[in-house]
């Protein structure tokens, strides 16, 4: 679906910019412009379409599709200022201006495309934060957790990047991955994903969650998957485990995206606040305040309800990390924890950027694995 989506609106752009800019400038109507704008159109969404297909050849197209995609996006935004100013060049007889601006328009979108291209390709970085934690029991000083959040395995990811991750995790011997939902779009690389994290050396192996993109998915192939491979890679439904180290008791607490079942959408701030309270009322049965506890949400919304039933630290990510920052600034700013590490009292929440994306466009954002280490607090 999330694949469909992007394409479909690729397309869509597409035919919008070509179908305008020859009725602006005279330069696009001409026979041989008008067969290399289609041509190239062509190829580039039959390559992208065909990535799962082209092996060795998918990085180039996945390169090539998110170019086009981030070029029509910048056509789209310019297509009125240039329209205009073409207008006006050609009123007030600029003629020095208004021969210029054909090539200006197409070198703005070509050199945009290529920009967002290289920065939404580019590598992850591994970020690492220290969580200080009062009474925190010796044996669990220096436990390590990987946040591996929105992999989003499908068209731009697949599971030959996320052994790279994986590898990246192992170096840095962590004891436990905790995959805070959104794994996979396409359920049919589910399996080839789920033996990449079985190449984890994490002590106590993998413990995940599901995204809204497996609950919009084929859910209950999913979960089949899930069972299968359960030894090494837990998958918590509104429920938690316990994991020791030294005699030390670490409680993983993981809940459900608050899914809305009309629309499969985040539901309504009324809604949303009972069923997240409804979620954590079962996802921490059992547990009192004093222990320690790690909450797994993929939505850090659920913040505040994991901080009242005594979570020291919550996991999560879905934001993206607003994946489009402007000089440090988010081009959409819609969520409250965006990304990074919040504290409110003697709680914490990481909200990581994520590994991978559905919409393939990152700008000042960069995908990222997050390790947070459990420390006393001083």
């Amino acid at each position: 679906m999330s694949f469909l989506f992007v394409f479909a609106s690729s397309v869509v752009m597409t035919v919008i910019v070509g179908g305008f800019m020859p009725l602006t400038w005279k330069a696009a109507r001409y026979p041989r412009a008008l067969a290399a704008f289609w041509g190239i159109a062509l190829l580039v969404h039959v390559g992208w379409f065909l990535v799962p297909q082209l092996g060795g050849f998918a990085p180039v197209a996945r390169w090539i599709a998110i170019m086009w995609l981030g070029g029509m996006l910048a056509a789209m935004v310019l297509l009125i200022p240039f329209t205009l100013l073409t207008v006006f060049s050609s009123r007030q007889k600029l003629s020095s201006i208004s021969a210029y601006l054909p090539a200006a328009y197409a070198g703005c979108f070509a050199l945009s495309g290529i920009i967002l291209a290289s920065t939404s390709t580019a590598s992850f970085v591994v970020r690492q934060e220290d969580i200080r934690i009062p009474g925190l029991p010796a044996a669990l000083d220096g436990f390590r957790i990987a946040n591996l959040g929105d992999v989003h395995i499908g068209r731009f990811i697949d599971a030959k990047e996320l052994r790279r991750g994986i590898e990246a995790i192992n170096e840095r011997h962590v004891d436990l991955i905790a995959v805070t939902g959104d794994l996979v779009d396409d359920v049919n690389q589910l399996e080839d994903t789920m033996r990449v994290l079985e190449t984890s050396n994490a002590p106590h192996h993998t413990v995940a969650i599901l995204g809204n993109h497996e609950e919009m998915g084929d859910l209950a192939r999913i979960l089949s998957i899930y069972r299968e491979h359960k030894e090494r890679i837990t998958l918590l439904v509104n429920e938690n485990i316990a994991i020791t180290r030294g005699g030390a008791t670490l409680h993983i607490v993981g809940v459900n995206y608050p899914m809305n079942p009309r629309d499969g959408h985040m539901q309504p701030q009324p809604e949303q606040h009972a069923a997240m309270s409804a979620q954590a009322n079962a996802a921490f049965t059992g547990l009192t305040n004093g222990e320690t506890i790690v909450a797994l949400s993929h939505h850090p919304a659920f913040f505040p309800f994991a901080a009242a039933h005594g979570a020291q630290l919550t996991l999560a990510s879905h934001t993206h990390g607003g994946q489009l920052r402007l000089f440090g600034h988010p081009v959409f700013d819609v969520y409250r924890y965006r990304q990074g590490l919040y504290q409110e009292g003697n709680a914490y929440l990481d909200v990581s950027a994520g590994f991978g994306h559905w919409l393939p466009i990152r700008f000042g954002v960069p995908r990222e694995i997050v390790i947070d280490t459990l420390r006393p607090d001083k």
